[in-house]
């Protein structure tokens, strides 16, 4: 007998979903299941559609109609999935409001049976995110206006043998979101070597400003002992009138006195600024009283030490890493064959849906066994180190 299930997944290995999000999910989603099964004629007064399956902690089940389909029916509705079956706009319109309370970075799974399979799990996946509800909603508005034909419409993704009205993904369903955080990932790299290069630089100019007031100094010197050397001895019995310095070495100090200005003044101004000038005092009569004694300047703080996190599964869990301020710096399902790495300079938090499934490593070093299969685990890296705690 025929047979007509659909598997729906959100937050899969998840520690839990907000109750808005269920609510809100379950009920868009069996509107679109009642819509698409009047589109294929599915008879709606003489069945209902039923929860199965759920899972623990996270918002998995199977939705089934329980009533008379025929083979025919099911594969014109999980043809529907591939944009093959023409559906009603309100249809198309009801299955982009599905993700009005997802977040971002959540994806809906839709598996699919087939027609007449008995098997327990999908033989193929959809998935959909805000950004596909997005284009399909704007992909509706192409159709406002144009002559609709009789018995369904299609959207233009279909007519024009690009795309899919369904997009077709395996469970993880975040490669999109991954290409795109690594796109940030690279830029934040590259923007971290290009300050550490201005700061060398700076460094580099900062002394070079250094030696050259030195040599400037050296030479201010030099032109003094030789303007000594050149003035005549005046005589007390016959006196001869003065000579003055040598114009040329007069010039040559100040042109090399007004570069070091310019210089200093640009290098300075307005990055530091100009140190105060002591004015000498006479000595006082009385005793001078010894100087109260200063105190050390604080030790600097040592920076953490950075930590390499590389995580792999040997089955399908879910992830998320947040920092002390609660960004997320990785969250999806991460699948067997890909995984991933993570280098941090500061404590981080590293949550999962399958402790049994993964397999972490710090540095290089396994962490061994976190967990249990399917247990919800949190591990804890700081300072090179870590704790794996139980939210259960």
């Amino acid at each position: 007998m025929a047979r007509l299930r659909v598997r729906v997944e959100l937050s899969r290995g998840g520690a839990g979903v907000p109750l808005h999000k269920l609510a809100s999910v379950v009920e868009e989603a069996r509107k679109f299941l009642l819509m698409l099964g009047d589109d294929v004629k599915v008879d709606a007064s003489k069945g209902e559609w039923l929860g199965f399956d759920f899972d623990h902690e996270a918002l998995n089940f199977t939705a089934e109609f329980v009533g008379p389909v025929t083979a025919e029916q099911v594969a014109s509705f999980y043809a529907a999935f591939d944009g093959t079956t023409p559906l009603r706009r309100a249809t198309i319109a009801q299955f982009a409001r599905i993700t009005d309370a997802i977040d971002e970075d959540e994806l809906i799974g839709f598996g699919l049976f087939g027609a007449g399979s008995a098997a327990a799990e999908p033989e193929e996946w959809r998935c959909l995110s805000r950004r596909d509800a997005l284009r399909i909603a704007e992909e509706m508005q192409l159709l406002i206006g144009a002559a609709e034909q009789e018995g369904g419409s299609h959207l233009p993704a279909v007519t024009d043998s690009g795309s899919r009205l369904f997009r077709r993904a395996g469970r993880e369903s975040e490669g999109d979101l991954a290409e795109r955080l690594a796109r940030v990932e690279s830029k934040v790299d590259q923007h971290s070597a290009m300050i550490g290069d201005l700061r060398s630089q700076s460094a580099m100019t900062e002394q070079s400003f250094r030696n050259l007031l030195g040599a400037v100094e050296n030479f201010c010197d030099q032109a003094a002992h030789q303007i000594e050397r050149a003035s005549p001895v005046v005589l007390a019995a016959a006196p001869v009138a003065k000579k003055r310095a040598p114009r040329w070495a007069l010039a040559a100090i100040a042109g090399a006195l007004g570069v070091a200005a310019i210089f200093a003044s640009w290098r300075l101004w307005p990055a530091r600024p100009a140190e105060a000038v002591i004015a000498k005092s006479p000595v006082p009569s009385a005793p001078i009283a010894p100087a109260a004694p200063v105190a050390a300047a604080p030790a600097e703080t040592p920076r953490p030490a950075p930590m390499r996190i590389e995580i792999e599964a040997s089955e399908p869990a879910w992830i998320s890493v947040t920092d002390p301020d609660g960004d997320r710096l990785a969250v999806g399902v991460i699948e067997p064959g890909k995984p991933r790495t993570l280098d941090v300079d500061g404590p981080v938090m590293l949550r999962t849906g399958n402790a049994g499934g993964l397999l972490v490593k710090l540095n290089g070093k396994p962490l061994g066994a976190i967990g249990p299969r399917g247990k919800v685990r949190q591990i804890a890296f700081k300072d090179g180190k870590f704790t794996i705690s139980s939210l259960e």
